[in-house]
């Protein structure tokens, strides 16, 4: 239908344009004759106008005949056509004008019929068209959505197939971190076979090498075969711990330390017996000595005896020589014990007149120079690295390798402890020879550091700290020393060390042996350094009685004796004023319930002898201070309640 209609509307617009051409076409050829309306309401009668028209139609068809059918011959008729052109009337051209007005009118309402009739076309196709472009669109949406599950199950299945091959990669690389892993436990299984073929040697070299001394000889080894043992248990941890299935960098690094105490044990052990072996040597030679005096002696006697009767004869001969003799002998035993008085008074240029023996013990001295020479090579080796420019950015990596794991060290849980010990651990195993000390000397010198800073302000967070050192301290014996080393450089009253001061020596230069700290020529107030030394000192205490990884045994490499011998030589020495008390409160507070557990009625004495006879000593130095006030409050308690609290914040033996 809308075909047929579409059909219709061109053919009539093709008649219309076919009528305007024919009208325009017949008004052209009329134009000459009319020259005014012929149709409209100003017209004149109908009849007036139909007769002039049916005229002038008539005239025009038959001159418009006339005219095709011939042409003007001459002038004379033309001039005749224009007289009678002239001669048409008025109306006859208003009429023809007018009729083509109309046939305009005609038209413009045709065309405005056609429009509308396109409009409602138009409209009618608009409303039949609606539900086809909402069926389109709804299709076109189905079309989306069925698009849209499409992607979806395409990208879902691209995920699958992603989250396939990343599994795939995962247990490629799991097979290869195994692979590794057994690579890893096979190279080490092998060093460490290694090195329990040399410590067996060593062992054996060493048993024979004491089989071989005497009785004497063997009592004054007791500390060596102690230290044998000790040795000789840990490589049978390890071997358990191998056994049950830990074989890695860190028990190949252990077998290696054990290895190296052994062979310095037989080293010590060689010159120990070469010193006994020189002392029984010097001793036989003064027992022959000592015989030949005697056989000497024996013979000179017996020449006396036959020589007696002749000097009884000649005694009064000899007498004044003998008395000039006795006169003599006086006089020279006086010399030589005036030159004995004149030595002991003698003391040397660098020290004070006082008694060494105010100052340090000796036993504890040489433990000092021991661990300040270990100190001073170290420091010595690696002063080329700190030199080297080239090296700044190392030197940077390695104390921020050092700084973040120790700065983080709490007891959160088991995790995070042994988290920051295997960090720290194998950092310090990854270095090399001269890296391997740098990096130790830097980790020891920040544990001790933490000690100032976040012990002194948290007491509690020293175990979980000293936890850490006693680890490393067993896997490291070398970082043990250092750790040491640091601490009796700030604080050498731990030693006990109490510095005298020098000859010459300024009262700063002193100042600073003793601890205390200056910045910009002025020194730190009395309490923070007090502060400080207290912190250090319960870092201190914490580590000899604070249990490491349950892996590493139960041995300990500074136990719970060295308080005690602290405690012992501390309280033999005069005391400063506060320092004295502030450590030796902290110490107690710390250590006290276990030396009162392993030492019993032996620490109770040093108790009551520290508040017999030390406390004098301390009220002397100190008349109203602080620290001796608590100090006395402690001991007091103590002694009065009969046991020893323990510390808060320690750790279990297990923990980790």
């Amino acid at each position: 239908m809308d075909k047929n209609l579409g059909i219709k509307f061109a053919d009539i617009i093709n008649g219309i344009d076919q009528g305007h051409l024919s009208t325009i076409r017949h008004a052209a050829e009329i134009s000459h004759f009319v020259s005014e309306r012929t149709i409209g309401a100003d017209k004149e009668d109908n009849e007036s106008n139909a007769n002039g028209k049916n005229d002038v139609n008539k005239y025009d068809k038959n001159e418009l005949n006339k005219s095709k059918m011939r042409t003007p011959t001459n002038d004379a008729e033309v001039i005749s056509i224009s007289n009678s052109l002239q001669n048409l009337d008025f109306k006859t051209i208003k009429s023809s004008i007018m009729l083509r007005e109309a046939e305009a009118q005609r038209k413009r309402s045709v065309r405005r019929e056609i429009l509308e009739m396109q409009e409602r076309h138009t409209s009618l196709l608009r409303q039949q068209l609606e539900p086809l472009q909402q069926q389109n669109q709804e299709e076109h949406r189905k079309w989306l959505e069925k698009k849209r599950r499409g992607d979806s199950q395409i990208l879902q299945m691209a995920e699958q197939q992603s989250s396939k091959e990343l599994q795939e990669h995962e247990r490629q690389l799991e097979t290869l971190r195994k692979q590794t892993q057994r690579q890893l436990q096979l190279i080490s299984f092998q060093g460490i076979s290694q090195y329990q073929l040399s410590f067996r040697s060593k062992y054996e070299n060493i048993a024979q090498l004491l089989m071989s001394l005497d009785k004497q000889a063997l009592s004054s080894c007791a500390e060596y075969n102690r230290k044998l043992r000790e040795l000789t248990q840990m490589f049978e941890q390890l071997i358990g711990r191998i056994k049950s299935g830990d074989c890695g960098p860190i028990e190949l690094k252990t077998a290696e330390n054990i290895c190296k105490s052994l062979e310095a044990l037989e080293s010590s052990i060689v010159e120990a017996c070469r010193q006994e072996q020189n002392k029984q040597t010097e001793q036989k030679q003064r027992e022959q000595e000592q015989q030949q005096l005697q056989k000497d002696e024996e013979n000179k006697a017996f020449a006396i005896s036959q020589n007696a009767k002749r000097e009884e004869l000649v005694k009064l001969q000899q007498q004044p020589q003998v008395q000039q003799q006795q006169t003599q002998e006086p006089s020279q035993e006086q010399k030589q014990s005036d030159t004995n008085i004149t030595e002991s008074s003698v003391t040397p240029a660098d020290q004070p007149n006082s008694s060494p023996k105010k100052f340090v013990r000796s036993g504890r001295l040489e433990f000092y120079a021991k661990i300040n020479n270990f100190y001073v090579e170290k420091v010595e080796k690696v002063k080329v690295l700190q030199s080297d420019e080239s090296m700044k950015k190392y030197r940077s990596d390695c104390q921020k390798s050092i700084n973040i794991p120790v700065n983080s060290i709490s007891a959160v849980n088991q995790q995070h402890i042994r988290d920051k010990f295997d960090k720290l651990f194998s950092f310090i195993m990854a270095q090399s020879n001269l890296g391997y000390d740098y990096c130790l000397l830097l980790m020891a010198k920040k544990f001790v550091g933490q000690g100032e800073t976040t012990v002194s302000s948290n007491p509690n967070a020293a175990f979980p700290i000293a936890s850490v050192i006693v680890s490393l301290w067993k896997q490291i014996p070398e970082f043990g020393q250092l750790f040491l080393a640091y601490i009796y450089k700030e604080s050498p009253f731990l030693v006990p060390l109490f510095v005298p001061q020098k000859k010459g020596q300024s009262w700063e230069e002193y100042a600073k042996t003793l601890g205390y700290r200056f910045t910009e020529g002025q020194m730190e107030q009395q309490d923070m350094f007090l502060k400080r030394q207290a912190g250090i000192a319960r870092l201190y205490a914490a580590v000899m009685i604070t249990s490491g990884r349950k892996q590493d045994g139960p041995s300990h490499p500074y136990s719970l004796d060295n308080a005690w011998r602290w405690l012992t030589n501390f309280v033999d020495l005069d005391p400063f004023p506060d320092i004295c008390a502030t450590l030796m409160m902290e110490i107690l507070q710390i250590v006290g319930n276990d030396l009162w557990l392993t030492y019993g009625k032996q620490f109770v004495k040093l108790l009551v002898y520290i508040q017999y006879n030390y406390f004098p000593k301390l009220t002397a130095m100190e008349k109203d201070g602080g620290p001796k006030a608590r100090l006395e409050l402690l001991l007091r308690k103590f002694l009065t309640e009969g046991k020893v609290s323990r510390p808060s914040g320690i750790l279990p033996a297990d923990f980790w």
